[in-house]
């Protein structure tokens, strides 16, 4: 009799927990569509047909940049180096260092987004596996965030995702 009533108490709970999700799935796809009116550029998505370089050099410069201009094959290296070393693909990653790089910015610690990405390509290789790149840059962001300079927060990186090779 008690697995019957777990069973028929499982089932209300999970309608309850369902209730409500249009609504905010509804919110979401508003809030989507208002940033897309504010600025189409403002996440490459999926459907995109944008080379993540060429978006990225963009959100970068403030504006159109040409196909061939050195920013771009920059940034364009940098994510061919970066595939080796994390698991996103090359438009993740153009979003999450777009995204890292304004909150740099923010807090007064522009930087160079081919840089920036070369620079924790060099601190997933140091950890001798693949990383998801978003954690890798929380990681620099927050040791940014609360004054470690540019050098020593790489410095601590590297030290930390070292120790995953010993662990191996």
């Amino acid at each position: 009799m008690r697995f019957r009533e777990a069973i028929i108490l499982a089932g209300v709970c999970a309608l309850f927990a369902s209730c409500g999700e249009e609504r905010r799935a509804a919110e979401q796809d508003d809030l989507i569509e208002s940033e897309a009116r504010n600025g189409a550029d403002v996440w490459l998505r999926a459907p995109d047909r944008t080379e993540p370089a060429l978006w990225l050099a963009q959100r970068e410069a403030g504006g159109a940049v040409g196909v061939r201009e050195p920013a771009v094959e920059r940034i364009r290296a940098a994510l061919l180096s970066a595939r080796a070393h994390f698991l996103e693909s090359d438009r993740m990653l153009a979003n999450r260092t777009a995204q890292v790089g304004q909150m740099l910015a923010a807090d007064g610690h522009a930087e160079d987004f081919a840089q920036l990405i070369n620079s924790l390509v060099a601190i997933a290789a140091i950890a001798g596996q693949k990383q998801t790149y978003g954690e890798v840059c929380q990681h620099y962001y927050n040791l940014r965030h609360i004054g470690v300079e540019r050098e020593e927060a790489l410095r601590m990186l590297a030290a930390r995702y070292r120790t995953q090779k010993q662990f191996r």
